[in-house]
């Protein structure tokens, strides 16, 4: 039951920021990452699920975290097999969390597209 901190890459993949959780297995959870402007968000998973489920989360405040859900539908961000799926929600801090089955060596990567600046109040 670990917190995995996440790296930073802003070279690779032209005009994207990847966001990585490496090593996670059942029972951890990712630092969260702050999102600093709107942005388009593609999480990407890959690992040994073993049953485990991957839950993509966000939250405004940084305590209170909620499932996010695939872009143009209902359906939460919980993967059970490696894939790869667009966000519909821009909420300010992103994380991923691992609960049951006995899965292991879980990479989670967000492609974040930054759209445009936030304004401040």
């Amino acid at each position: 039951m670990a917190t995995i901190t996440p790296t930073t890459d802003r070279n690779t993949a032209a005009g994207a920021t990847l966001v990585t959780w490496d090593a996670m297995a059942t029972g951890d959870s990712g630092a969260p990452f702050g999102l600093n402007a709107a942005a388009d968000i593609t999480i990407q998973v890959t690992g040994t699920f073993g049953g485990s489920t991957v839950t993509f989360q966000g939250s405004n405040d940084g305590t209170n975290w909620h499932p996010l859900t695939q872009r143009g539908s209902t359906t939460n961000m919980a993967y059970t097999a490696a894939a790869n799926h667009i966000c519909q929600e821009m909420p300010a801090f992103i994380r991923p969390i691992i609960a049951g089955g006995t899965g292991s060596a879980f990479k989670v990567t967000a492609a974040i597209f930054y759209r445009y600046a936030k304004s401040p109040l």
